[in-house]
């Protein structure tokens, strides 16, 4: 399996060429600050050595109002630069959108899992997914939030360079405007045993095959099939039991695989295990 990001090196927001040209210049002069200083200090080394320069010739300067200068000016000027890329590039990220021509999407992290939650559409049917589908070149809002017994995550999508964390109790926000792609989603706060595992994508797809998909009932963009869950099954999608439960097969996630439990368990059982 590739380890590589899905979309890191697409360009995939306006946020990616301001933050990738502040770390390239902020690279590049670091590189040169350090030369400055450390070429300098390794030719007085050789040029100053103990068996090259006699004590009586040795004399002690104790002034350079030039050097002052340039070591204080160029360094502030840098700095200013520094200063220039950091504070655009957060102020593109913290501006957030008119959410009037915005799509506002909730987003709950718990452990160990992402649920996406989108607007009622015409009919009243709200979507609910794991992996989060949102039409390209438009701006998108996440709201945030965790439930009140769980810790903090953190929604980070690498491609876009963007994080932030997922608090429970609170909402917080973050925006994206994203072209056509697949993109990873990592959480990017350590939330315990399953940390590693709670991944999922976002999928930037043609804006009318969203419209068309958000006004129907079928699971994601690309299926025929339509949601249609018991009630016990909407309880366990909602509580994001599938972060500690396999239901498919026999593995063991952090708690037993439930995989044919109604068969192998009687009824007293079951309520008493979820009591």
């Amino acid at each position: 399996m590739s380890n590589t990001l899905q979309g890191f090196n697409d360009n995939a927001t306006s946020f990616v060429g301001i933050q990738d040209s502040g770390l390239f210049i902020h690279w590049w002069l670091s590189l040169l600050l350090f030369a400055s200083v450390i070429g300098p200090m390794l030719y007085f080394v050789y040029k100053y050595r103990a068996d090259k320069v006699k004590d009586e010739d040795i004399s002690t300067v104790t002034h350079n109002t030039i050097l002052e200068l340039l070591w204080t000016i160029i360094p502030t000027a840098i700095l200013m630069v520094f200063f220039y890329y950091g504070y655009e590039g957060m102020k593109q990220i913290r501006t957030m959108p008119d959410e009037s021509k915005s799509i506002v999407i909730s987003v709950e992290g718990g452990k160990w899992y992402w649920k996406h939650t989108y607007p009622a559409n015409a009919n009243g049917f709200v979507h609910k997914t794991d992996e989060l589908y949102v039409p390209a070149n438009t701006n998108i809002i996440l709201k945030q939030t965790a439930p009140l017994n769980d810790v903090i995550h953190s929604y980070y999508i690498p491609a876009f360079r963007i994080k932030e964390d997922v608090v429970p109790g609170r909402i917080t926000k973050q925006w994206f405007n994203a072209k056509k792609g697949t993109y990873d989603v990592e959480c990017a706060e350590y939330c315990g045993t399953r940390h590693s595992y709670m991944r999922t994508k976002i999928h930037a797809i043609d804006p009318a095959k969203y419209k068309e998909w958000i006004a129907s009932k079928r699971k994601t963009p690309d299926s025929t099939e339509e949601v249609s869950m018991s009630a016990g099954e909407q309880i366990f999608s909602d509580n994001g039991c599938s972060g500690c439960h396999a239901t498919k097969d026999n593995t063991t996630l952090v708690g037993p695989s439930l995989k044919g439990i109604g068969k192998n368990r009687d009824d007293a059982y079951l309520k008493d295990a979820i009591i």
